[in-house]
């Protein structure tokens, strides 16, 4: 993935919401604004990280860094990016992902309810 324009970003996070949307179709109302919020962040770090992956493959995790005669070799901006957005998308995805419980408890109610 080469380096995207806004708009391509914005069209594949848009792609991202809506695919996420229909997994949380089901969910209740009263935690549908919570999860607009997260499926958001989460579309949003998903395309983020994608395009960090593609430049640490590109480009590689560290580089040679020069400055007069000193040579050293430093982590690529990229890669720390990476690492840090990563555990908070994981952290982000684990909390949208425990709304799906909403989603079984109240097919478990409503399946109580018919019997």
């Amino acid at each position: 993935m080469a380096k995207l324009s806004n708009k391509a970003q914005t069209e594949l996070i848009q792609k991202e919401i809506d695919r996420l949307n229909s997994i949380f179709i089901d969910l209740p109302e009263s935690k549908r604004e919570v999860a607009k919020e997260l499926i958001e962040r989460v579309a949003f770090m998903t395309i983020q990280l994608e395009i960090l992956e593609d430049t640490i493959k590109t480009k590689g995790a560290t580089y040679t860094f020069k400055n007069g005669t000193q040579r050293m070799l430093i982590e690529n901006p990229a890669q720390k990016s990476y690492n840090t957005m990563v555990n908070r998308y994981t952290a982000a995805y684990d909390k949208l992902f425990n709304l799906l419980n909403f989603i079984e408890d109240d097919e478990d109610e409503n399946e109580e309810e018919d019997v």
